[in-house]
């Protein structure tokens, strides 16, 4: 019984992180269109706020009135809709050819607390010249990036 117990308090917490989270993708996935996205600590935070109210909130609405029901379908649907907006986020491709390009230099590096935790790809050549020469990269960054450049054969920007 209390096995069972852990794995509806688990689910719990799992559907009001992803309700949530539903903000952050909704708002990430339209601030794209203005090179923008939000760093992974954001989403880190944010989901576990949403995961640490689950249950005061599931206890609050699990009453069987009309309101209590429809706001525990919506934060399913939001549960929902936030993970087909993260697949989405991390299928879509990163566009080294946009005006926002410079943006996924940080991402590049690998994942880090204050980048977006979505992933770029394979950065060509010309990619990292245009990282360094437009992204504000710290020195020891900035080493790194010179050694990537050079395990891939590129030429010095």
């Amino acid at each position: 019984m209390e096995d069972e117990d852990n794995k509806d308090l688990r689910m719990v917490r799992l559907v009001w992180a992803g309700a949530f989270l539903s903000f952050l993708v909704a708002t990430n996935l339209l601030f794209s269109l203005f090179c923008s996205n939000w760093p992974l600590i954001l989403y880190l935070m944010v989901g576990g706020l949403g995961a640490w109210l689950g249950p005061k909130l599931n206890q609050r609405f699990s009453k069987n009135t009309f309101f209590s029901k429809l706001v525990r379908r919506s934060a399913v649907m939001l549960a929902g809709f936030s993970l087909m907006g993260l697949v989405a986020l991390f299928m879509l491709p990163a566009h080294w050819e946009s005006k926002c390009a410079w943006r996924y230099c940080g991402r590049a590096m690998g994942p880090s607390p204050l980048t977006s935790p979505f992933p770029v790809g394979d950065v060509s050549c010309r990619a990292w010249s245009m990282c360094v020469n437009e992204y504000p990269y710290r020195s020891g960054q900035m080493r790194d990036v010179y050694r990537r450049m050079e395990e891939q054969g590129c030429p010095a920007p």
